[in-house]
C-alpha cells in the first residue's frame, strides 16, 4: 500500500510537469512586441492582440499604431491635442521641419511645418512667435509656418490691407522672421506705394529707386510716428525711417518754404540728408553736392539746381551762419546752401544776400548801391563754387568786377573793410564796401574824401601819397598838390608849380621859367591855409565822390 501512494504522487508530478511546460512554452510564443506581416508593422500586446491608436517605442524611434493597429508612415498624426509627423519609416520627427504635402483628408494644407523635441508641431498658441535655431518663425492655428507680412498682433494681413500701413514684421520665403535686417521692397511689390506720400520726406515713393526697409532686433519694422523722424544706428552708420518704415534716401521733409523768403526760412525747421547713392546713409560732418528739397525750393529742385552742403556731427545740416571747418570759413544761406561770391550776414547768424562779384561795378561800390549792404555786413568767398567757395581775407584780395579787377580788403574775421557804406582807412589805403580806392592807370592819381573838409590822394595801388609840399604830374598833364599829407588843389599849368613864400604868403604859386621879370607873377594856387579845391580834379581823379 505504501508503495502504490508513492507511484500516485510520481504520476501527480508528472502532470504538473507537464502543465507548467505548456504555459511556459505558450507564454515564449505570444511575447509582446513588434511583428510584421509583409510590409505592414503592427505591435501585439501579451496577448498577442495588435494595439490601436498608440505610440511604441523601438529603440530611440516611435512610432505610432492606427486605428487599425498598422504602423503610420509619412503622414500626420494627431494625437490628443498633439500634433505630430511619422517619416517614411513610420518614425516620429523630432526636432527637424518637414514638407508637407497638401492632406485633403487630414486637412492640412502643404507647406513647412516644425515638430519640437517631443513631436509635438510648433502652432500658433498666444504666442504666436518660435524660436528655431536662432530664428523667429510664425505658424497658423495647423502648425503650417507663414511667410509674409504680420500686423503688431502677429495676425497675417489680408490681401486689402496695406503692408507699409498694417505691416509690422515681414517673413521671406524661408519663413524667418527680418531681423535686423533690410528688406528692398521694391523686389517685392514695386507698384504697392505708388499712391501713398510721406510726410516725414514730404516725397512720394515713385520717387525712390529702391525702397527699403529695416527690422530691429524684435523682428519689428523701424518707422518714425506721426511727423516726429526716428534715425538708427546700424552698423555704424545712421538711417532715417518715415512713418511707413521706409528709409530715407533723400532729404528729410524741411518744411515749407515759400520764393519769396526762400533765402531765409526758419532756422528752426529741421534738414538732414540721407545719401542714397551711398546706402542711405546720414550724411554727418560732411560736404555734399546735391539739389534742394522740393519744400526748401521748389523751383530750384524742379530745376535740379546744385549746391554744395555741410552737415555738422548729428547730420543738421548748416543754415543762416558762417562755419569754420576744416580751417577754413564757409557761408551757409537759410537753406543750407553755401554761398559764394559777395555775402551780406546781419551778425554771423542771419543770411541777408549773395551777389555773383560781377552783378556789380566799382562804381557801385563807392556809391553804396548794394542792396541790403547798408545794415549788413559784407564778406567774399571764392567764387570758385566747385573746388572752394572759402572765405577771403586780407589787405590784397583780387575779384573781378563788371567793370574789371579789383583790389578788395577784408578784416581777418572776413567782413570788408568799410562795410555798411562807411569809408574806413587800413594802414595807408582806403576801402568803401570791402573795394580799396586806386587811382585809374591812365590818371595816375585819385583824390579820397577822407572827412567832411579832409581829402587825400592816392596812387594806382591804393597807397596814400605823403609830404608836406609836394607837386604831382597825373596821366593827364596836370599836376596835384600836396601840402601836410592833403590833398589842396590841381591845375593844368605847363610848368610844373612850385612852392614860394610870395606876396599871399607861403604856398604853391603858378611858375613860368620864360618870366625874366617874375617867375611867380601867376599868384599863388594853395597855401597851408587854403581850402582844398575839390571842384579843380578831373572827375576820372575823383574817387568816392562827385
Amino acid at each position: 500500500m505504501k508503495k502504490r501512494k508513492m507511484a500516485v504522487m510520481a504520476s501527480a508530478l508528472v502532470i504538473a510537469a507537464a502543465s507548467l511546460a505548456g504555459i511556459e512554452a505558450k507564454t515564449a510564443y505570444a511575447v509582446e512586441g513588434w511583428t510584421s506581416d509583409g510590409e505592414e508593422w503592427k505591435y501585439l500586446d501579451d496577448e498577442d492582440n495588435p494595439v490601436r491608436n498608440v505610440w511604441r517605442q523601438s529603440r530611440d524611434a516611435w512610432f505610432y499604431l492606427g486605428s487599425d493597429g498598422v504602423m503610420k508612415r509619412d503622414c500626420f498624426v494627431e494625437d490628443g491635442s498633439g500634433l505630430y509627423y511619422v517619416d517614411e519609416e513610420g518614425k516620429r520627427v523630432e526636432n527637424d521641419w518637414v514638407l508637407a504635402q497638401e492632406d485633403e483628408d487630414s486637412g492640412y494644407e502643404a507647406g513647412w511645418y516644425y515638430f519640437g523635441g517631443n513631436g509635438k508641431a510648433y502652432r500658433k498658441t498666444s504666442t504666436p512667435r518660435k524660436t528655431i535655431g536662432g530664428k523667429t518663425y510664425m505658424f497658423d492655428e495647423n502648425g503650417r509656418m507663414l511667410t509674409g507680412w504680420f500686423d503688431r498682433d502677429g495676425e497675417p494681413l489680408d490681401e486689402d490691407d496695406d503692408p507699409m500701413v498694417e505691416g509690422e514684421c515681414y517673413a521671406g520665403e524661408d519663413g524667418a522672421l527680418l531681423t535686423e535686417a533690410w528688406l528692398d521692397y521694391s523686389e517685392i511689390d514695386p507698384y504697392a506705394l505708388d499712391d501713398i506720400t510721406s510726410s516725414i520726406s514730404g516725397r512720394d515713393y515713385n520717387e525712390y529707386d529702391r525702397i527699403w526697409l529695416y527690422f530691429n532686433n524684435r523682428s519689428k519694422k523701424v518707422r518714425s510716428k506721426g511727423d516726429r523722424l526716428v534715425q538708427r544706428n546700424i552698423d555704424g552708420v545712421t538711417y532715417g525711417f518715415d512713418e511707413y518704415g521706409i528709409m530715407l534716401p533723400w532729404w528729410s521733409k524741411a518744411g515749407s518754404v515759400s520764393n519769396a523768403d526762400k533765402s531765409n526760412p526758419s532756422s528752426e525747421l529741421s534738414a538732414r540728408f540721407y545719401a542714397g547713392y551711398d546706402g542711405g546713409k546720414l550724411l554727418k560732418d560732411s560736404w555734399f553736392w546735391m539739389y534742394p528739397e522740393e519744400g526748401l525750393a521748389e523751383d530750384d529742385s524742379n530745376d535740379g539746381e546744385y549746391s554744395w552742403w555741410h552737415t555738422d556731427q548729428n547730420g543738421e545740416v548748416y543754415r543762416d551762419r558762417i562755419k569754420k571747418i576744416n580751417g577754413r570759413r564757409y557761408a551757409f544761406d537759410g537753406l543750407g546752401r553755401m554761398q559764394t561770391g559777395f555775402v551780406l550776414f546781419d551778425g554771423s547768424r542771419t543770411f541777408v544776400a549773395q551777389y555773383d562779384p560781377d552783378v556789380w561795378s566799382s562804381q557801385d561800390f563807392k556809391d553804396g548801391n548794394l542792396y541790403g549792404g547798408e545794415k549788413a555786413d559784407l564778406y567774399f568767398f571764392s567764387p570758385d563754387e566747385l573746388n572752394d567757395g572759402s572765405m577771403q581775407t586780407g589787405d590784397e584780395v583780387s575779384v573781378e568786377l563788371a567793370d574789371g579787377v579789383f583790389t578788395f580788403g577784408f578784416k581777418s574775421n572776413g567782413i570788408a573793410y568799410g562795410s555798411r557804406n562807411e569809408l574806413k582807412r587800413v594802414k595807408d589805403s582806403y576801402y568803401i564796401n570791402g573795394l580799396r580806392l586806386e587811382a585809374d592807370q591812365e590818371f595816375g592819381y585819385g583824390v579820397v574824401q577822407d572827412e567832411a573838409d579832409t581829402y587825400r590822394v592816392v596812387n594806382t595801388r591804393g597807397k596814400t601819397v605823403s609830404g608836406s609840399k609836394k607837386v604831382l604830374e597825373d596821366g593827364d598833364g596836370g599836376w596835384i598838390l600836396v601840402i601836410n599829407g592833403q590833398f589842396a588843389a590841381r591845375v593844368d599849368d605847363e610848368h610844373k608849380p612850385k612852392w614860394h613864400n610870395g606876396p599871399d604868403g607861403p604856398g604853391f604859386y603858378h611858375y613860368d621859367p620864360d618870366n625874366k621879370t617874375d617867375k611867380y607873377a601867376g599868384g599863388i594856387i594853395a597855401g597851408p591855409d587854403t581850402p582844398p579845391d575839390p571842384d579843380s580834379l578831373l572827375d576820372e581823379e575823383k574817387l568816392n565822390f562827385e
